[in-house]
């Protein structure tokens, strides 16, 4: 039996993440376990019935709410429900950790803030990637300015599908890069342009091309697709001194440190005469922790119910992502109501 001050978990919703967290709860994660799981699709909840009979399962999540015996909920649905079903949980007194992003608009990703406010209860956002030890490491080699000034950032999330149903691939993708820049830069975008087309399903962008511009000269590109044909998880990061290579789908070398640049050099002639150099030095590997983001992420959402901390992917910081994706998505709108050669 359970000890009792493990933490009550439940899920809502056993789609695609949903049973990625009940693998981890249900495992040898300390400090929780999976109570409870809500799901209205029958044959989802069945599958969850088959491999956690120790669960109680739910068609309706509100049920599951009204039973009680819940400390905290894990929301894995659709995106557009995000708000009404976070919402319902922090008034039934629970802790809320809600995947990625946060909500589908600015104003109700504020008002789950509100909520969250008003109850006294932790609500967190699901940015992984924020958890991954090579995110992490990068972080730190920008903080101690081992890259030097950075000058640009350059995202690549790619591959043939999965395709979603509920949201464009902007929505679906771009949010794990902007959470990163955000980490690493510490700052939003001050400016950007979306470029994207719907090829399988009209009005739904499965290719999108995103260009931020940030403080201090800082310039990044995102480049999120469900038609290509090889999947890519790559982020190049280029400072003035050395320059990263973040390869997710490597299974051993995550992160290759360059040390190479290129610069102007007095000429040695005339005055204001200068010449290009480039630098090309070694390529450093770097050993990083072998653990599931998804259980750091897990862990640290316990721990702030636990102790009151401010999450690390704060509801803060998922409204600031909420709002990036709402200003790409009204560029993309523009460029569909603008045809091509037209001003």
């Amino acid at each position: 039996m359970a000890a009792p001050d493990l933490l009550r978990v439940a899920i809502i919703g056993f789609g695609h993440w949903g049973p990625n967290y009940a693998r981890i709860l249900s495992g040898t994660m300390s400090g929780a376990r999976l109570t409870a799981c809500a799901e209205p699709s029958a044959r989802r909840l069945a599958a969850f019935e088959r491999q956690y009979p120790a669960s109680r399962a739910y068609a309706d999540y509100h049920r599951l709410l009204r039973d009680g015996d819940v400390d905290a909920v894990i929301v894995a649905t659709p995106t557009s429900t995000h708000r009404e079903v976070t919402e319902d949980c922090l008034r039934a007194g629970v802790h809320v950790l809600v995947e990625k992003p946060l909500a589908s608009t600015v104003s109700d990703a504020e008002s789950m803030i509100a909520v969250a406010n008003q109850t006294q209860k932790v609500l967190m956002v699901g940015h992984t990637f924020l958890f991954n030890p090579a995110v992490r490491a990068i972080k730190g080699y920008i903080d101690e300015g081992r890259l030097g000034k950075i000058r640009y950032l350059y995202f690549q999330r790619t591959g043939l599908g999965p395709i979603r149903q509920d949201v464009n691939a902007l929505w679906d993708l771009a949010p794990h890069d902007l959470s990163m820049l955000r980490y690493w830069l510490g700052t939003d975008p001050v400016d950007l342009v979306a470029r994207g087309e719907a090829y399988l399903k009209p009005g739904t962008e499965d290719v999108v091309f995103l260009t931020l511009n940030y403080p201090n000269q800082v310039l990044a590109s995102v480049h999120v697709s469900w038609l290509d044909p090889v999947k890519v998880r790559r982020i190049t990061v280029v400072g003035d001194s050395k320059m990263i290579v973040f390869d997710d789908t490597h299974a051993t070398e995550k992160l290759r440190i360059y040390d190479q640049g290129a610069d102007y050099q007095p000429r040695g002639g005339g005055f204001g005469e200068f010449i290009a150099a480039v630098r090309d030095g070694d390529i450093v590997i770097p050993r990083l922790e072998h653990t599931e983001p998804l259980v750091m992420q897990l862990e640290h959402f316990m721990e702030c119910i636990n102790t009151g901390r401010q999450p690390m992917t704060s509801a803060e910081d998922g409204v600031a992502i909420v709002r990036i994706l709402e200003r790409a998505e009204q560029e993309l709108h523009a460029a569909r109501r603008t045809p091509a050669g037209q001003a």
